[in-house]
């Protein structure tokens, strides 16, 4: 990684996700103290995703017309101040408040991935760079449960207090080591400050409509079964928290090495983007639709290719969004992308919970469904787009 600022960028990035993995295991046992209901610890959950829905484009526009560094800065810091009002909060209601202050400020993502756009030479590189960012997630949900399991047998709160440190030190680096990105700030933007306003001007855009629609629905795929695995693995083969924890791991795992070796070294070696997004969409339906049918053995086998496909097509989606998102409005754009991520991340549980309820093979059909809309997303994205054999703005080959 030669860019010292690509190196900060994903650093601050992986250390976010290593704080947040942190608090996972510890998170459902805390609040029990609080006494709350299951319902209440859905509530708690869901207030992270609104807040952040209605924060990302608002974030993302700040950075437009303020810079990158300022918001990235501004949001790393409210994710240190969330955390430490958790640590210290005597009841549920400061508990809500933390929730809600670090999902307002929840722009580290979106803005980094506008930051690694802009310094990215061309389609590919663009892509190779976010590919990174699933690295780090994949990387935070491998090392932070194992982590916070383990400050956890000190105290109850330590896992708290840890992850406010590292989003502290995180933003102090920022300070002192993180240039700006771009070049003209554009001052006389307007704010949006509705979230429905900004995804309207998104989606009756022509130019990002199928774009947006794009990572809406294949979020929407992927929250269907990352809300219900654990319960599913439990139900249906009698898996122990400890091993279903050690499987989602291993998935963690397979999209970290998938990003770091396949993504550049077979994936853009061999196939056009366009053709990944093709071949990832067209086998994740009959993966997801294979684990609702499978016995365990089977299961596990098909899991591994979820792991390699999973991380492959989000990478391709955010690089052409990111492709096509003008210079002057290209942190409001991807900031509406990471609300309709925040919103599928509020849908998706909900349905794959009732679902659920009526079969345990549901939510894994429902996440087939969802795929099948993305591939068909794809298909008239691509006709449209194949009027050239490259689009002169994205550098997007067909």
């Amino acid at each position: 990684m030669k860019d010292k600022r690509q190196l900060i960028v994903i650093a601050t990035i992986l250390t976010d996700m290593i704080g947040l993995g942190i608090i996972l295991p510890v998170l459902p046992i805390y609040v029990q103290q609080f006494g709350i209901s299951t319902f209440t610890f859905g509530l708690l959950t869901s207030i992270f995703a609104l807040f952040s829905f209605i924060a990302g484009p608002i974030l993302g526009t700040l950075s437009d017309k303020y810079g990158r560094r300022p918001i990235l800065i501004l949001s790393i810091f409210g994710t240190a101040i969330g955390w430490y009002m958790f640590a210290m909060a005597q009841s549920i209601w400061l508990i809500f408040l933390a929730r809600a202050v670090d999902g307002a400020t929840a722009g580290n993502i979106s803005v980094a991935q506008s930051y690694l756009t802009d310094i990215a030479t061309d389609h590919k590189d663009r892509i190779m760079k976010l590919s990174m960012i699933s690295t780090c997630i994949g990387i935070g949900f491998i090392a932070g449960p194992a982590i916070g399991g383990l400050l956890s047998e000190f105290s109850q709160t330590l896992p708290f207090w840890v992850t406010a440190g590292i989003a502290t030190v995180n933003g102090i680096l920022a300070i002192f080591f993180l240039p700006e990105s771009i070049r003209e700030k554009k001052k006389d933007l307007k704010i949006g400050w509705n979230p429905f306003k900004s995804i309207w001007y998104a989606i009756s855009n022509i130019k990002y409509r199928t774009y947006i629609l794009l990572i809406f629905f294949t979020t929407l795929a992927f929250e269907s079964y990352h809300s219900s695995f654990f319960l599913y693995v439990s139900r249906q083969f009698g898996m122990s928290q400890a091993s279903s924890g050690l499987l989602f791991s291993g998935i963690g795992i397979l999209i970290a090495l998938n990003q770091v070796v396949l993504m550049k070294h077979f994936w853009l070696k061999f196939f056009k983007p366009h053709k990944v997004q093709i071949l990832t969409a067209s086998a994740l339906i009959l993966i997801f639709f294979g684990l609702s049918q499978f016995s365990m053995i089977p299961f596990l086998l098909t899991i591994c290719l979820l792991g390699v496909t999973e991380g492959t097509l989000i990478s391709m989606n955010s690089g052409e969004l990111s492709g096509v998102a003008q210079e002057h409005e290209r942190g409001k754009i991807i900031g509406i992308s990471h609300s309709l991520v925040a919103l599928s991340q509020m849908i998706g549980p909900a349905v794959s919970g009732y679902a659920m309820d009526h079969h345990i093979r549901w939510p894994w059909m429902i996440a087939s469904f969802w795929m099948v809309v993305v591939l068909g997303i794809i298909i008239v994205k691509n006709k449209q787009l194949k009027t050239s054999e490259v689009n002169l703005e994205t550098g997007i080959t067909y």
